[in-house]
């Protein structure tokens, strides 16, 4: 095919081509120019090329035409026919086809010819097919220079970085005023819509100033914005598109923040945002994971102040803040890095002194933003500007003067949290007055704002500090700034708990016979409910079982009443662990534990199973078997014992997770309303599904008020003495003494108690106590050292002796399991928040995965506290307890235990303890369940200390009454009539001896009772239904008119044994280690196997009594010895009555 108008140097005005030139140069947009796509595509129709085409001028033939069309729309040529068209040159269209020359060549470059000694123009296609075109005509200088306007980039969804000649225009078509900093401009534009896929809007566009070195900072940034671009984390501005051109041009496109950044937020009125202050959590939680997701990346941002702060407008009410401007974020500042380029009040330059910083840099930044953040919301906009004005531009967080233990070292000098700095944290601390809001405070102050960087918290430590103190705001209201003129007082401890009849007030007037009634439906929402696919056992060292259970149905009752916290993002997860699906049933880990090491820095689970590992003490080379068991993950050997604990979001709807307790991992602060309230739900729960408040014995008499009571009901505490004619509420302290209580009721000092009790001087433990029974609205609280007058033995002895019913009635008791004397308080918590990771599920369910915590055996069973002789009485003739542990919070009651994260656990030890009426839940067992009861009661509580031995046989008097009682029985000392026999059979443990009390006179304890010996005991075992009792003694209470006897003697038949050293080592066991001649020595038998195999196997069960010489006038008394398993060779036909004393 030919053209006839291909040799023409410049082409003569034409009607269609000078059309189209018009319509070009009418939609050329910006500066520099570009064309849009959305008008190439436009200009580029097949009518419109082929209006050209058909034009007079070109004579072309119209198979021509056509094949001209097809090739400018089909190759395409659609760019280099428009351009041409611009350098008014359409007469070289014709030559396109035949040169083979399209919009793959573009942008074409010009470069000089040596052959044809002329410039020509060369592309980047290889082989480059423009040459034989622009051979053939000399527009290749017009060309180069009007091409340009038609090379705008198309900003792809599935493209990031763009490289770019420098003349290439950006598609921008509205440009904002541009805003300086100290290495960058930033200002607002706003793309063609033609140039961009997804969603339109306006972009921020950052540009680097012009600096030494500066393609080495621009490969930097450019590397830095990848990485970034790679972390999707919701609280860290991506990065939209990456253009460069050049060794010195760079162009940075950013999400556009409408809402401004965290300064101009700001300027708004607080006011505004004190009823959602939870808001101001989230975002400050949302933002330490942004820089944990930087960190984990081995990025830091370096330079982060409220201006680096965005605050994006979204689907959420308020909207998010997002980290921006991630620039120097590498080990090493670039050399123009100065504090004039950033604030200087949050700019600690740290680390080894050739500029490297640590990896908590951002950490000061971060505390210094947060503590402007609680000035603004708590103490207002006015003196935020006061705060401003003080600080200045040449004020800092920080001072550096002579170095001293907190500062961090730098030669003779070291780093100090400024005195102005200091004087904003303490005007926070008395104007905050929520726990919650205390805890981010104390969380700055004490882990962030730390000049010495080492001593500094990661980011992720505070991300996960800042999650814990996050779930335990909730929905709250947290602050209310002063122009809205707080009012404090006792009510805000109770802000926001349902004010139940179940609960009530207990105050000084409230007598339980005219509190109202619970509103039947409401309690019916209350009922304990369990969702699990099957009970979890767990194995004790007691040999109790003890079985979890999710409790879902109290969960979504407490989490209607008190608001859920905020959902958890999903947590940064490495590429293994993000295949996880914990929710499938027999879900199982296994792994070795240096892998979870090695991705711990990048992966949130990870470190939760590294940690895990290593507190169960394997090795890096060791592996982790574990399996998901229900609401938990199991060790899969040796004894299936939990290590993680699964939860489900309260406001998820996931089928998934039905499993999974409903909840968050982790607690409520000690002493805040939402601990009270979780407490509150438990005891209105109790009162009215279990029936369990002191309340339902009213009628039946058995009920009595203590002696003296403490009034807690205002700031003026006093002791009172007790009216004994009107029954009220109170809570019952069970405490380790330690040392002694510093303030105990004297004789001396009963009188000025009765006025005062100044509660500075209390010991820590009692303040706690006062705290926790005003949290809990009640006004009268029991504790022993100042009930009880201690310098009068009179009323000692009395109160002792009253201690198991003070202990039934009270309300509720307060045990202070984890403090180990009374002056160390049992509010605050020794266990570090658990660690935890957050998945979500295919259907939008969140499932977090924790530290399994719920070790009710470690945290209460072997606590110091029940390690204590009369705490065992205290705890089982306690109506409820309170566990306050050093890691949570139980509940217990008969029903079961309750804990502060919501499982619940079912043990029947615990449950017999927790019994409201003990120990009447045992009555459903058989015969041979109240022997195990009994002896497993004694044998703990022999096991128990006591500061004065003397009170062995006092400090479980209230509890051996209640079981004679409940028994239908008499007895005394650990003995029991009706079950006599297995009584009387109690010996020493194998490895140790006993030895006698000294006794006062008034308490003159019997020899075959164990409470005259100091030391463990444990019973022979006697098989249930295989023993024949014999008649051989007499029970010392069968004559008895009254329960209890002091000095009581037990009459029997004492038989001559006949025993060689074999049996003295293997068949006899004796209490106490002094010899005792063997011919000292008589049995009684108390019963006999019923095997008749062998009349001489027989085993006798045998009472061992040894002769005292030298008492009552030479008449022959008896003593208790020991036990022996003896055969019948062994026992004497010969004997005698004797009385054993």
């Amino acid at each position: 095919m030919t053209s006839t108008g291909a040799t023409k140097s410049d082409a003569p005005s034409m009607g269609p081509a000078r059309n189209l030139f018009g319509d070009i140069m009418d939609a050329l947009k910006g500066k520099p120019e570009f064309l849009p796509i959305a008008d190439i595509n436009a200009f580029t129709s097949e009518a419109r090329i082929k209006e050209v085409l058909q034009d007079p001028d070109l004579q072309l033939q119209p198979e021509d035409i056509h094949h001209h069309l097809n090739y400018i729309l089909q190759r395409p040529a659609k760019k280099v026919f428009l351009i041409l068209v611009r350098c008014e040159k359409s007469h070289l269209i014709a030559d396109l086809s035949s040169t083979d020359f399209s919009d793959d060549d573009l942008p074409i470059i010009e470069r000089y010819d040596r052959d044809l000694k002329k410039m020509m123009a060369d592309s980047a296609r290889e082989p480059p097919k423009c040459i034989e075109f622009f051979k053939k005509n000399d527009a290749a200088p017009v060309f180069v220079f009007k091409q340009w306007s038609f090379m705008a980039p198309m900003f792809q969804s599935s493209r990031f970085e763009y490289e770019l000649k420098p003349e290439i225009p950006l598609p921008l078509i509205e440009e904002g005023k541009s805003q300086q900093s100290g290495f960058s401009s930033v200002r607002k534009v706003k793309v063609h819509p033609s140039h961009i896929e997804g969603k339109t809007g306006y972009l921020a566009l950052k540009q680097l100033k012009d600096m030494d070195d500066q393609q080495k900072y621009l490969d930097k940034e450019r590397k830095n914005l990848v990485a970034l671009r790679g972390l999707d984390h919701p609280h860290l501005i991506k990065p939209a598109v990456i253009c460069i051109q050049g060794e010195k041009v760079a162009s940075f496109f950013f999400p556009w923040a409408d809402g401004g950044n965290l300064r101009d937020f700001w300027k708004k009125d607080p006011t505004d945002y004190a009823a959602t202050s939870g808001w101001m959590l989230e975002q400050m939680t949302g933002l330490c994971g942004a820089l944990a997701s930087l960190a984990a990346k081995n990025c830091r941002h370096s330079d982060l102040k409220p201006e680096n702060i965005l605050h994006f407008f979204d689907n959420t009410k308020r909207g998010t803040l997002k980290i921006t401007d991630v620039a120097h974020n590498r080990a090493i500042l670039p050399p123009e890095f100065d504090p004039q380029h950033s604030e200087r009040r949050r700019q600690l330059v740290e680390g080894t002194g050739d500029g490297k910083l640590s990896r908590r840099f951002d950490i000061w930044s971060l505390g210094c933003v947060f503590v402007e953040f609680l000035i603004w919301a708590v103490l207002g906009q006015k003196r935020l500007k006061e705060y401003e004005t003080e600080m200045g531009p040449l004020r800092r967080f920080w001072e550096f003067k002579n170095g001293s233990k907190d500062g961090s070292k730098g030669g003779n000098k070291s780093y100090h949290l400024s005195p102005e700095a200091k004087d904003w944290i303490e005007k926070l601390k008395e104007k905050i007055n929520h726990p919650v809001l205390n805890e981010v405070l104390k969380l700055i102050e004490k882990e962030m704002l730390l000049t010495n960087w080492d001593r500094r918290l990661t980011a992720s430590e505070v991300h996960a500090r800042m999650n814990a103190i996050l779930d335990l705001a909730g929905e709250q209201s947290l602050v209310t700034p002063l122009e809205v003129q707080r009012v404090s007082g006792p009510s805000d401890e109770t802000a926001g708990v349902p004010d139940t009849a179940a609960v009530g007030q207990l105050t000084s007037g409230s007598v339980l016979t005219s509190m109202p009634p619970l509103d039947t439906a409401e309690a019916q929402n209350n009922t304990v409910g369990s969702q699990m696919e099957t009970p979890l056992a767990i194995n004790n060292t007691d040999g109790f079982s003890t079985a979890l259970r999710t409790d879902n149905e109290f969960a979504q009752s407490f989490f209607s009443r008190v608001g859920r916290a905020t959902p958890r993002e999903r947590s940064q997860l490495c590429d293994v662990c993000s295949t996880f699906r914990i929710w499938e049933p027999q879900f199982t880990i296994s792994e070795v534990v240096g892998n979870f090491a090695a991705r711990s820095s990048q992966c949130d689970l990870c470190k939760l199973l590294h940690t895990v590992s290593k507190g169960l003490g394997l090795g890096e080379r060791e592996q982790l078997h574990c399996v998901r068991r229900a609401s938990t993950m199991n060790m899969t050997e040796p004894d299936n014992r939990p290590i993680l604990s699964l939860f489900a979001d309260p406001d998820g709807k996931s089928p998934q997770l039905e499993f999974a307790q409903v909840g968050y991992p982790t607690l409520p602060l000690p002493d805040s309303p939402r601990q009270y309230q979780l407490i509150r739900q438990w005891l209105q729960l109790c009162d009215s599904e279990h029936g369990h408040g002191p309340e339902t014995y009213l009628g039946d008499g058995t009920l009595q008020m203590p002696t003296r009571l403490i009034y807690v009901g205002d700031s003026q505490i006093h002791l009172e003495v007790a009216q004994a004619s009107s029954f009220v509420r109170y809570l019952a302290l069970s405490h380790c003494w330690g040392n002694g209580p510093t303030l105990r009721t004297l004789k001396s000092n009963f009188e000025a108690l009765r006025k005062e009790i100044p509660i500075n001087l209390l010991p820590l433990n009692f303040q706690d106590a006062v705290k926790v029974a005003r949290g809990l609205g009640a006004s009268y609280l029991w504790i022993d050292s100042l009930c009880i007058i201690q310098d009068d033995p009179e009323d000692w002895e009395r109160e002792a002796g009253r201690m198991g019913l003070v202990f039934s009635n009270a309300y509720c008791t307060i045990m202070a399991t984890s403090a180990a004397s009374s002056n160390e308080g049992f509010l605050a918590r020794q266990a570090s928040p658990p660690l935890s990771a957050t998945f979500k599920t295919a259907d939008e369910g969140t499932l977090q995965i924790s530290e399994f915590m719920e070790d009710y055996h470690q945290d209460v069973e072997l606590a110091r506290l029940n390690t204590r002789g009369w705490v065992l009485q205290e705890r089982a003739l306690s109506r409820r307890t309170l566990h306050f542990t050093k890691t949570q919070v139980y509940w217990e009651c008969g029903k079961g235990v309750h804990c502060e994260r919501l499982f619940k656990l079912n043990n029947p030890k615990a449950t017999l303890f927790g019994d409201s009426n003990f120990p009447k839940s045992i009555l459903k067992y058989y015969k041979g369940g109240r022997i195990t009861l009994f002896q497993d009661l004694y044998q703990r509580y022999s096991r128990l200390a006591l500061t004065r031995i003397s009170d062995r046989s006092v400090a479980i008097l209230g509890l051996e009454q209640r079981l004679l009682e409940v028994f239908k029985t008499r007895g005394e000392s650990g003995i029991i009539h009706e079950y006599l026999q297995r009584s009387l059979l109690w010996c020493r443990p194998d490895d140790t001896f006993l030895a006698r009390i000294p006794y006062p006179k008034s308490r003159k304890t019997p020899s075959w009772s164990w409470m005259a010996y100091e030391g463990p005991i444990t019973y022979m075992h006697v098989p249930f239904d295989g023993v024949d009792w014999t008649d051989e003694y007499a029970s010392p209470f069968e004559t008895k008119n009254s329960d209890t006897t002091s000095g009581s003697t037990l009459k029997a038949f004492a038989r001559e044994l006949t025993l060689d050293r074999v049996d003295l080592l293997h068949r006899v066991k004796l209490d106490e280690q002094h010899q005792i001649p063997i011919t000292n020595l008589r049995g009684v038998v108390i019963g006999k196997d019923k095997r008749r195999q062998s009349r001489d196997e027989i085993t006798h069960y045998v009472l061992l009594v040894a002769r005292v010489e030298g008492k009552s006038g030479g008449k022959k008394e008896f003593v208790r010895a020991g036990v022996a398993w003896l055969l019948e060779q062994n026992v004497g036909s010969n004997g005698e009555y004797v009385e054993i004393s």
